[in-house]
């Protein structure tokens, strides 16, 4: 790996790039950026393949590269449900802008002349980004608010039966655009706009890319160290500080939410107990608040036994019931018959692997751009006392990020 300094901000360089994959990282709590473009390995996961298989095909092309890492993701459900993104995608970046250098990365001596020529291509007129985006035309929901209310009663009606606990089920927003949607200025645009939140983008295609701000770290592995994390009931914020305590307050005394949250923990506990020598989940949950919303957070510490890798948590621990639901097979299940659209890569595992460290987190807070359209994805969690319409004004508020920078309604 050669490397370089620059005075370029990364989402800029990023935007001047004309390669169909490029992507950009940033940190939970952090305003800098990881960008790449190109690419210098990948690895694509095949419909219903073995995540651990992907995770070791990984390693394999890191072994004699322990600072490059792969960045990518998972499809929900293991199948190819978008295009390029296939059931998972992982890449190598063949010029990474970190932390105000540029790195280009080769991965074997082979690969040398094919560097040389796609430095060649690099875009390095870098302008500032005016991250100006257009005001939706419309916007169209999936399923709409009456086939909402029919997919929660269904849903009440297992919890009711015992078939599930807790159902997590989600809504499509799909906003047209006079012109098409640039997705480096939609990501300049919802990283101002959030805070304590992973940002992301991801492109595999001309005019295609996947980005998000979400708050939900799945894990973060380094060596035998893992951390994690319980993140489900929501309220919104307040617009006093007087009202924003009193929702927060709602929120930690509200038997629903607590008792959503407390199915998470309870299969955070069952899931990784034979994986660990030892295992600390928060007992009482505090708040987590964001810009728009405020969620019960329960932190999640381990130490993992020898040979547990990601691939084996990620089979283990996607989906948590704050995406899926409770028990996870039944909850699966129902939301494959009932959610008319894809997930694809929408809470689903999405980050980086390292040569011996790993981190992801939970694709939600996310959308889906193809052209002039943009498909924004939120879910709620279903539990006894779950009403339909409060309900669906909790996935209105998950999305409000999004609708507030590009002008929308509600």
């Amino acid at each position: 790996m050669v490397s370089t300094p620059v005075d370029f901000q990364p989402l800029a360089w990023l935007d001047a790039q004309s390669t169909e994959i490029k992507f950009a990282w940033s940190d939970r709590g952090s305003k800098k950026f990881v960008a790449g473009v190109g690419e210098a390995a990948c690895v694509v996961a095949k419909p219903q393949e073995d995540v651990g298989h992907v995770v070791r095909q990984c390693r394999r092309l890191l072994e004699n590269h322990e600072s490059i890492r792969f960045y990518g993701g998972l499809s929900f459900d293991g199948t190819d449900g978008w295009d390029k993104f296939r059931a998972g995608r992982f890449v190598v970046p063949r010029f990474l802008f970190k932390d105000g250098e540029l790195h280009v990365i080769v991965m074997n001596h082979d690969d040398i002349v094919t560097a040389s020529l796609e430095l060649q291509q690099l875009g390095l007129e870098v302008l500032e980004i005016d991250d100006a985006l257009p005001s939706a035309m419309s916007i169209e929901y999936s399923p709409a608010r009456e086939g909402w209310r029919a997919n929660v009663d269904q849903a009440l009606t297992l919890i009711r039966n015992e078939v599930l606990e807790k159902v997590v089920l989600a809504r499509q927003t799909k906003m047209t655009f006079e012109t098409p949607l640039n997705p480096i200025y939609l990501t300049s645009r919802i990283a101002k706009a959030t805070h304590d939140c992973f940002v992301f983008c991801f492109t595999f295609g001309e005019d295609t890319a996947f980005v998000g701000a979400t708050p939900e770290r799945l894990f973060r592995r380094c060596g035998t160290k893992m951390l994690s994390e319980v993140v489900a009931g929501t309220r919104r914020r307040g617009a006093t500080s007087g009202e924003d305590q009193r929702l927060a307050y709602e929120l930690l005394t509200s038997d629903k939410d607590q008792l959503e949250h407390d199915i998470v923990r309870k299969s955070m506990r069952q899931k990784l107990h034979k994986f660990v020598e030892n295992l600390d989940v928060d007992t009482h949950a505090s708040v987590l608040r964001l810009a728009k919303k405020q969620h019960l957070c329960s932190e999640v510490t381990a130490a993992l036994r020898d040979g547990v890798d990601e691939g084996a948590l990620l089979k283990r621990l996607h989906p948590t019931p704050a995406v899926g639901g409770y028990p996870t097979e039944n909850a699966l299940s129902e939301i494959a018959r009932l959610e008319p659209f894809n997930r694809g890569w929408y809470a689903a595992p999405i980050g980086w692997i390292g040569h011996n460290d790993a981190e992801f987190v939970v694709g939600i807070r996310s959308g889906l751009i193809k052209g002039k359209e943009l498909s924004l994805y939120s879910g709620a969690g279903i539990v006894t006392g779950s009403e339909p319409d409060q309900e669906w004004e909790e996935v209105e508020n998950k999305i409000q990020d999004f609708v507030d920078v590009l002008g929308g309604e509600k």
